[in-house]
């Protein structure tokens, strides 16, 4: 499918999308050698592409990932919280505009994409979107009668007027208050992402997660073969369907 000259550059040369497009700028690229100052220039797929008079050759995108986020890491970009999902990159991978599109909590693992699409970052995370999300939670303690019901109305979490949207909450195994390691599961399905959001609405119905682990985002679910701490280039009909 076409794609525009500077998205090309980046994924292929590594570069940040602000040096790209200067040397995009610079008339230091060019087309079918010719040279081309428009960022957006589509490629179909054929066309020949030099930087400074090198062949730039396409290959696997690795510019998004589809990653198995294991408990324990965080996803900032702040050596403070380390150890960090960043570091789980291979190092033919890294790319100084590799982002998180969201984030799960450093104790919740599961299906999260990185990417340095800006756009498809967004596509994959603004509220407007309302992107469904599952999570799997074990919880301690016995969540309020009619639990699921409420969910599905809206649930208020403390201190926030405003409701959650309607959410999916299928109940799997009761909350034992007194076992608290083998506590109730649940399914929780949601499409929007508040702060600790799965861990407020499960303490608002009486409970504690205990364990959180998302394994969908939209239609893409988490591969079975993709181990935890592992991640690989995103194919595109898993792209498909996380634009679905």
């Amino acid at each position: 499918m076409p794609e525009a000259l500077d998205a090309f550059l980046t994924r292929r040369t590594g570069w940040t999308w602000a040096d790209v497009r200067r040397a995009i700028q610079c008339r230091r690229v060019q087309v079918q050698g010719v040279v081309c100052k428009r960022y957006h220039r589509q490629l179909g797929g054929d066309e020949t592409v030099e930087l400074d008079g090198a062949h730039i050759l396409d290959g696997p995108d690795h510019g998004t990932l589809i990653c198995h986020k294991p408990r324990g890491v965080a996803c900032s970009h702040a050596p403070g919280d380390q150890p960090l999902i960043y570091d789980l990159v291979p190092p033919a991978w890294r790319h100084p505009n590799l982002q998180t599109a969201g984030r799960l909590d450093r104790d919740t693992t599961g299906l999260i994409i990185l990417t340095i699409d800006g756009r498809f970052q967004i596509s994959l995370t603004a509220p407007e979107r309302a992107l469904w999300k599952r999570y799997r939670i074990r919880y301690s303690g016995t969540l309020a009668a009619g639990a699921s019901e409420q969910v599905a109305a809206g649930l208020v979490l403390a201190d926030e007027p405003r409701p959650c949207l309607p959410a999916r909450l299928t109940l799997e195994a009761p909350g034992v208050a007194e076992l608290e390691a083998d506590g109730g599961q649940a399914t929780l399905e949601l499409c929007e992402g508040r702060h600790h959001q799965v861990k407020r609405m499960i303490a608002a119905l009486g409970g504690r997660v205990t364990d959180l682990h998302r394994d969908r985002i939209g239609a893409l679910t988490l591969p079975d073969d993709l181990a935890s701490g592992q991640m690989r280039a995103l194919s595109a009909a898993q792209r498909s369907l996380l634009l679905a």
